[in-house]
């Protein structure tokens, strides 16, 4: 994805992105230029009687002056056929505009809205992207080059228009905004009418991911584009498949017109669940990605998920067609059903035999007959009652655009691997005697968590002669990450600084497979994309005798096996990590990485609502470590705030107290709570709040949040408990809050702080 803003709604970022666009305009937009510019005047000049003309007209909505048709395929030919049409639009497009800007807006989308009907009624469907490119031809001082629907409402959007505004008005306000920024077009300026024009091209081009090119980039690959200026990507590029969703295509539409206002993620898993009242929590995030990454619907701007051209094309024609070109070149498996059946129909058995071909990884059913289920949601294929598929007419518009052989995946012979008796780490483990000495200077003298517990770390982490996994869990703010990272560095010994040995990446919510770990070769300039986590592993792999920690910090944020699962099949006995299939002079990311003996990783983890659990593959490779007995009174920090003895002593009493009341029930608070506190009192008193008020204050705020249960004895008594705590200390907003809850708590079965 494109590093882009996407929000160019203020003038500053506008003229950023204009003169950034300019600047990185195609090379082939001058040798263009001169066409252009020959086509707009014929059209100027045309006659009412050439407007008529079937020739002229064909000449005219064939020419690809203003734009190509790229995957346009919808022919026109039956209403030009028709002479009743060709009399309207001779009519139509000879009439001048009125002077006034808003009448002739008006008239143009009367224009357009006419003309989409026609063609509808005679051609069955719309040709809107050379509608659009003739429309510019005839009315260039209202239209751009930016033909396409998607791209130009994906553009105005930006600008901040509305996606539901009319084409009309999409090219109209993006021209009126761009005039506005710039000023006239000076009358000397070589080529200056023209770049005007196309400026609103180049700048989808500058903020989208995909290309707006007249003209696509040339592939990087060896099979040959197509005449309709497809480019397939190689096998091992391509996205392995489409996975299955109930509703298929018609959940797709669905969720196309709830996105067009633009969802959060919370709000697109809820319209997502809507759709499927019966899908699991953990698919929730597999339907996104399908729909952003598998069919290239959506991309997400900040946090919200928008629109994009393809998207947007979607919501308006409602039309499979709208997916053929990225179904085709850029997903495995779907140019092999549709070539696979250009000599006739086949059984279902053996079309998924074929597919089965295709990809070596795909040794069950499940993912051909996904492949096979969408491309029938489509109408490109179709099964009798007696289970034999066929293309349909729309399938063999989509066989006429495949113009290469399809590729299948090569299966490369990995070198036999060592057994895991035979495998020698070359790293020397770091002796626990010297990591505790470090650990104690890192922490300035003294050793803040339990040395048994740092062994336990310790041994868990070297036992294994490959395998160095460990997972730490408990409650939050407990120190999970601060041990983990100090750890790091006493182990590889970078007590001064030095931390290129030591990296802590965070994971996000929405990784549903390794490339936010190892990076991915860009479908667009073919270039490999590398990330944090690679660099720690290839730097570890090339300097085999020293250790190195990576932290994976919140680590099931997302499902660890999804993002994960190259490593957890490759640390067992040191097997290979297949990275890409690019040539060896393209990039200095090795094909393929043999998993370091000298690699720790250490995940941190909390098990609430926002997370996910580990499955049995994960559990199984980790060595699992539990942070809930916290101690208030070996909190290193109390005398870091300088608070009045007496308060300070009352704190740690009261604190204690409570963590003493809820650890029963688990909902008693780290060290980072602890720290919270007492930055609070401290500011608290010196803005001159009294001690039993700002306590009342930052106990409400800090720790009775995260209360939260089901009617069981121990929770009971733990609210019970924690009341008596709060009123003895006089701290009456607090100890009303735990009364509402023990209330729910017997009247409902349920308590819970938020409410």
């Amino acid at each position: 994805m494109k590093d882009k803003n996407r929000d160019l709604t203020s003038d500053i970022a506008l003229t950023e992105a204009v003169t950034a666009s300019m600047a990185a305009a195609p090379a082939a937009a001058k040798s263009w230029y001169p066409g252009l510019e020959a086509h707009l005047e014929r059209v100027k000049t045309a006659t009412r009687a050439e407007f008529e003309n079937r020739e002229f007209l064909e000449a005219l909505w064939s020419d690809e002056s203003v734009s190509s048709t790229g995957m346009g395929s919808v022919k026109v030919g039956p209403a030009l056929d028709d002479l009743e049409f060709r009399k309207w639009f001779s009519a139509a497009f000879s009439e001048p505009l009125p002077e006034d800007a808003v009448q002739a807006e008006a008239k143009l989308t009367l224009l357009y809205k006419e003309l989409v009907h026609r063609l509808g009624e005679k051609c069955g469907r719309v040709a809107r992207l050379k509608l659009n490119r003739v429309m510019c031809a005839r009315f260039p001082q209202y239209f751009t080059t930016l033909a396409d629907v998607g791209k130009l409402k994906f553009l105005h959007r930006a600008l901040g228009g509305a996606s539901s505004d009319h084409p009309v008005h999409a090219h109209i306000a993006i021209k009126r905004r761009l005039d506005a920024l710039l000023g006239p077009v000076a009358p000397d300026s070589p080529n200056g009418e023209l770049d005007r024009l196309s400026l609103p091209w180049f700048l989808y081009d500058h903020i989208a991911d995909e290309p707006a090119s007249v003209a696509e980039p040339s592939s990087t690959s060896e099979v040959a584009p197509s005449t309709d200026g497809l480019h397939p990507l190689p096998a091992s590029l391509r996205r392995k498949g489409l996975t299955a969703i109930k509703g298929n295509f018609g959940t797709l539409l669905e969720l196309v017109q709830v996105l067009q206002n633009g969802l959060t993620r919370e709000e697109f898993a809820d319209e997502v669940r809507r759709s499927n009242p019966d899908l699991s929590e953990n698919s929730l995030g597999t339907v996104i990605n399908t729909v952003a990454r598998e069919f290239d619907l959506c991309v997400r701007d900040g946090d919200v998920y928008r629109l994009n051209a393809r998207g947007l094309n979607l919501l308006e024609t409602r039309d499979p067609d709208e997916f053929a070109d990225h179904l085709l070149t850029k997903i495995l498996g779907v140019d092999h059903v549709i070539k696979a059946l250009e000599g006739g129909p086949l059984a279902l058995v053996d079309l998924t035999e074929n597919l089965k071909r295709v990809n070596p990884g795909w040794t069950s059913d499940f993912m051909p007959r996904s492949i096979i289920a969408w491309l029938t949601s489509f109408e490109v294929i179709q099964q009798s009652q007696t289970r034999k598929c066929s293309l349909t007419d729309r399938g063999r518009t989509w066989w006429n655009k495949i113009t290469w052989q399809p590729e299948a995946l090569k299966i490369v012979d990995a070198p036999a691997q060592p057994t895991l008796d035979a495998v020698s780490a070359t790293a020397e483990v770091p002796n626990f005697v010297e990591v505790l000495h470090r650990l104690e200077l890192i922490n300035q003298g003294k050793l803040l968590l339990p040395t048994d517990l740092v062994r336990q770390l310790h041994v868990g982490l070297w036992s294994h002669p490959v395998r160095h996994f460990a997972v730490l869990t408990g409650i939050s703010g407990s120190g999970k990450t601060q041990l983990a990272w100090n750890y790091g560095l006493a182990a590889c010994g970078a007590i001064d600084g030095q931390t290129e040995r030591v990296r802590i990446v965070p994971v996000q919510p929405g990784w549903f497979d390794p490339t936010p770990l190892f990076g991915y070769v860009s479908p667009l300039s073919q270039q490999y994309c590398s990330a944090p986590f690679l660099e720690l592993l290839l730097r570890a792999a090339r300097d085999p005798e020293r250790p190195y920690v990576i932290i994976l910090d919140e680590m099931n944020l997302s499902h660890p096996e999804q993002y994960l699962a190259p490593l957890l099949s490759a640390m067992e006995t040191r097997g290979w990590i297949d990275l890409h299939e690019l040539p060896e002079d393209v990039t200095d990311v090795p094909r393929r990485l043999q998993y370091p003996s000298n690699l720790a990783i250490i995940g941190t983890l909390n098990m609430d609502e926002t997370t996910h659990g580990l499955s049995d593959k994960v559990l199984d490779r980790a060595f699992t470590l539990e942070f809930w007995n916290v101690s208030v009174d070996d909190f290193p920090g109390w005398d870091k705030f300088e608070l009045p003895a007496e308060l300070q002593t009352s704190v740690k009493k009261l604190l204690g107290d409570l963590s003493k009341a809820l650890a029963p029930v688990r909902l008693h608070f780290g060290w980072r709570t602890i720290e919270d506190v007492l930055r609070y009192l401290r500011l608290a008193i010196d803005a001159g709040d009294t001690e039993t008020n700002a306590l009342d204050a930052v106990v409400y705020a800090k720790i009775l949040p995260k209360l939260r249960g089901e009617s069981t004895e121990r929770f009971h008594l733990a609210l019970s408990s924690a009341q008596a705590v709060l009123l003895k200390r006089e701290l009456t907003r607090s100890a009303e809050k735990v009364s509402t809850l023990i209330v729910d708590l017997k009247e409902t079965g349920a308590a819970r702080f938020w409410r």
